[in-house]
């Protein structure tokens, strides 16, 4: 499958995807959603939910840590067919990510996907809107990223960042911006961050 990015009408930018050759591949299509600038983590940071494998925490609030590409991230993929219908829905759990409310600071969780107005999501601008509330924008915290618990013992020290529902503004701009990219076919664990 061939995954490409179209601008359309009214600046909205959605994920459409090709059939260049069914029997070329049978892997589900998903993608991350990559901040779009590094901040301070120059491997960029993806939506995330806490825990690994068998310790994720589908229960607990989303936060944005290190991409990780080339290793073990299926708590970090998110269907981009769903992305185009307004849901951002991880296959691996058959959840969607919902807004607890749309006051600024609202976390954001996994919840059964059921198209409610805190569930309903435009891709804008490079933004993720709230469509019931197109102000309220998903946003990564102001603080600077820690190590992660297992950052801590790793010798590839993944970070993490809160994310929570904020204001969509031009001072938040470098943490609201995000982008659609399937996760990169690497070999070997991401690149130690210095």
């Amino acid at each position: 499958m061939i995954r490409r990015i179209y601008r359309c009408a009214a600046a909205v930018f959605v994920i459409c995807a090709f059939a260049a050759n069914p029997a070329q591949t049978t892997e589900k299509e998903v993608v991350f959603i990559k901040a779009f600038y590094p901040l301070d983590e120059p491997r960029f940071h993806c939506i995330d939910i806490p825990g690994h494998r068998d310790r994720v925490r589908t229960t607990a609030a989303l936060v944005v840590h290190t991409c990780k590409e080339g290793i073990w991230n299926l708590d970090g993929q998110f269907d981009p067919a769903a992305v185009g219908k307004g849901m951002l829905r991880m296959p691996e759990y058959g959840l969607c990510v919902a807004a607890a409310s749309a006051a600024d600071g609202a976390k954001l969780t996994l919840k059964k996907c059921d198209g409610t107005a805190f569930q309903n999501w435009r891709f804008e601008n490079y933004r993720l809107r709230l469509k019931a509330h197109p102000d309220k924008c998903i946003t990564i915290g102001p603080e600077p990223s820690r190590l992660t618990r297992g950052g801590r013992r790793l010798p590839s020290r993944h970070l993490a960042r809160s994310l929570a529902l904020g204001t969509c503004s031009e001072d938040a701009l470098e943490r609201q911006l995000w982008r659609m990219e399937r996760p990169m076919k690497r070999t070997g664990s991401i690149m130690p961050f210095k």
